[in-house]
């Protein structure tokens, strides 16, 4: 089922000298199946509207209705601890989420926790590790031994040995190198396009929005200011501007050469049609 919210608000600190509303009624559904962006600024709610999806946060206000789960701010932890076996989370940094003395220990603590046997959850690391890309040398490393790019995978095997429907992935290529975050998409792609998980990617990379993403909401100071289909967000450069956010770098040659004088319809949103539609209209020069 997709993913809905109602009227959905959080304010962190509430009564306090503090107090900051981070979401203001978030009203939105999801499509089930699809990699859905959530973008915006640093500070827009992107993060704090995650979180609630599996109830990691509660609303102060408003509902979040989730494979089946409905969540409002009186929900208790025991109503909600299946759930996050249906919705996995991958923070930014995934050193966040490692705290075992092995790798395998790391992995197999999610399925101990939901009441697997150790040889059950044992049997289901060593199954999740290749997807990951790693192999069972690995088992016995301190997680704290590995590369950010390691750790990484590790972090999100410690989320796909639940099985989760929904994927909600926080920057998570964030501090990779290219081949390193190609790496992490191309995993992330798999489980969509193979497996039907509907993946939610919050970030500032609009190379992989436009590559990777089927869909696209943008936040701004805790509201929605954008919602689309891939295509028809990247036609509009301008909705990244307004929210200074840089667009891809196709985009970027497309509004140059526009400025020149050639006509560059805004449906182009691939290299090769752009080249194409420039030979088009380059006079040939003896």
């Amino acid at each position: 089922m997709s993913i809905k919210t109602n009227q959905l608000e959080h304010t962190y600190n509430a009564g306090t000298p503090f107090e900051h509303q981070a979401l203001k009624g978030i009203t939105l559904e999801i499509p089930e199946g699809k990699v859905t962006a959530i973008i915006g600024q640093t500070g827009s709610g992107k993060s704090t509207f995650v979180q609630h999806l599996n109830a990691l946060i509660l609303p102060t206000s408003g509902t979040v209705d989730v494979e089946g789960f409905h969540i409002d701010p009186a929900a208790k932890l025991k109503d909600v601890k299946e759930l996050r076996k249906k919705v996995g989370l991958v923070f930014q940094f995934p050193e966040y989420q490692l705290f075992e003395e092995t790798i395998e220990k790391d992995i197999a603590f999610g399925p101990k926790n939901f009441g697997v046997t150790e040889e059950e959850a044992n049997t289901l690391v060593k199954k999740v590790l290749p997807i990951v890309g790693l192999d069972q040398t690995y088992l016995e490393r301190s997680p704290f031994d590995l590369s950010g790019g390691q750790k990484r995978r590790v972090a999100i095997a410690g989320i796909l040995v639940l099985d989760p429907d929904v994927l909600v992935l926080d920057e998570p290529t964030a501090g990779l190198d290219p081949q390193g975050a190609k790496e992490m998409m191309d995993l992330f792609m798999d489980l969509n396009k193979k497996e039907g998980k509907t993946v939610l990617l919050v970030s500032h990379d609009m190379e992989h929005v436009k590559q990777y993403c089927d869909h696209v909401i943008v936040f701004e100071d805790g509201k929605v200011k954008k919602e689309s289909d891939v295509q028809t967000f990247f036609e509009h450069p301008e909705w990244m501007e307004e929210i200074g956010i840089n667009p891809p770098s196709l985009i970027r040659l497309k509004k140059m050469l526009q400025e020149k004088g050639f006509q560059i319809p805004d449906t182009i949103l691939d290299m090769d049609a752009l080249v194409e539609c420039v030979k088009g209209q380059v006079k040939n020069v003896e």
